[in-house]
């Protein structure tokens, strides 16, 4: 017993109680996430379950209004329809079609994802979307969103506009400012995921999702993972120890 206080077995032991520390310490942030996800998903799921905020042409503070559920009525500006890149439905790959929603009573409009749209060999051009036009005005409800910003340096960019280009169809993200830039009338700062109405056909084009889709993430599992590491460290260096003394 002796020989394993001394000398070199201390660093041992006292490396094994850092990885060991670290370990723990991880599974514990991963429960913290966890515990996070899961109050972030009681908030959105009582936001969600409130009744209809219906949009106006006030005032609107998008991170009040984000992950609420809104009502709109105005007409569609079909013309100025875009595409955003990279969307699944289940695991077929597509495009969200999106376009502004000209508010009733006011000059002001906002982008309104209309839903999931099947994508061919090439981004679509307008002539393509003129399809899904919607005519006439529309009470819709749905979830409002903030813009939605690139998340990173690795991540794709919307370019800009060329000189002599008027519009972008296809585009990453909802980037409301950068959309701005190519409509003749002010937008919302929020957009909105449209909700599939009470008698929506499920086959039909765009698709809706029909409301908030949350889940725990990975946290629990990781967590287990780091405890399990932790777990095997501690039986194996023990076993180790063990048979150091056994041999004298």
């Amino acid at each position: 017993m002796r020989k394993l206080m001394i000398g070199r077995w201390l660093l041992k032991h006292l490396l094994v109680v850092l990885v060991l520390i670290m370990l723990i310490n991880l599974g514990l942030w991963q429960l913290r996430r966890l515990d996070e996800k899961r109050t972030f998903n009681r908030n959105m799921t009582a936001a969600f379950n409130q009744p209809a905020i219906p949009l106006s042409d006030g005032p609107i503070s998008p991170a009040e209004l984000h992950f609420r559920r809104v009502a709109v009525t105005g007409a569609f500006d079909n013309a100025q329809a875009i595409v955003i890149r990279n969307q699944l439905l289940g695991d077929t790959p597509g495009l969200h079609l999106v376009t502004p929603l000209r508010l009733k009573g006011s000059d002001r409009a906002v982008l309104v994802d209309r839903g999931w749209i099947p994508r061919g060999d090439s981004d679509p051009d307008p002539a393509d979307l003129a399809a899904y036009d919607l005519p006439g005005e529309v009470t819709l409800e749905g979830i409002a969103y903030q813009t939605q910003t690139r998340p990173g340096g690795l991540s794709p960019l919307d370019p800009p506009l060329k000189e002599g280009q008027t519009r972008l169809v296809a585009w990453f993200r909802v980037d409301i400012e950068r959309i701005q830039e190519q409509l003749p009338y002010p937008l919302l700062p929020i957009f909105i995921r449209q909700l599939p109405g009470p008698r929506a056909d499920t086959q039909s084009l765009p698709r809706q999702e029909s409301g908030l889709t949350l889940d725990e993430g990975p946290h629990l599992g990781y967590a287990l993972q780091w405890f399990s590491f932790a777990a095997i460290l501690v039986v194996t260096y023990g076993v180790f120890l063990r048979q150091e003394l056994r041999k004298g």
